[in-house]
């Protein structure tokens, strides 16, 4: 397949990549980027997940949550607040001991990276 790096595309990547610590619906993204037409934007979300740069994190409620994901970002597990939305990468040390700990605990083999959900500490403070 091949990749024409539009001004659109460009836009789209330099967005997510911008704000690399957040995730976003195609939906805030659109909204975002309202010189990028809203169906553009979905088929740019689509095609950069399929091509890796970007990382479907989470749900919010029934809605895909996607984020820019850098090189190596898939080998190690994040952290996600629900407060603020930020997501934090955890070292590939803590990541393999966690991997551990579900294998001996359960025998199950963890086969991807997976994104923990909680509140960060600067939310916990002002109550979010």
């Amino acid at each position: 397949m091949s990749t024409y790096n539009t001004r659109q595309r460009s836009t789209v990547e330099g967005f997510f990549r911008d704000h690399g610590d957040r995730g976003f619906t195609p939906e805030d993204t659109a909204a975002a980027l309202s010189s990028v037409p809203r169906s553009t934007v979905y088929r740019l979300i689509a095609q950069l997940a399929d091509e890796g740069m970007l990382r479907r994190t989470a749900t919010d409620g029934r809605k895909a949550v996607y984020q820019y994901q850098e090189k190596g970002c898939s080998s190690h597990m994040h952290i996600r607040c629900l407060g603020c939305g930020r997501t934090m990468h955890l070292d590939e040390p803590t990541t393999r001991a966690i991997e551990e700990i579900v294998s001996s605990a359960t025998g199950f083999d963890v086969l991807d990276t997976t994104v923990f959900e909680g509140v960060c500490r600067e939310c916990r403070e002002c109550g979010r």
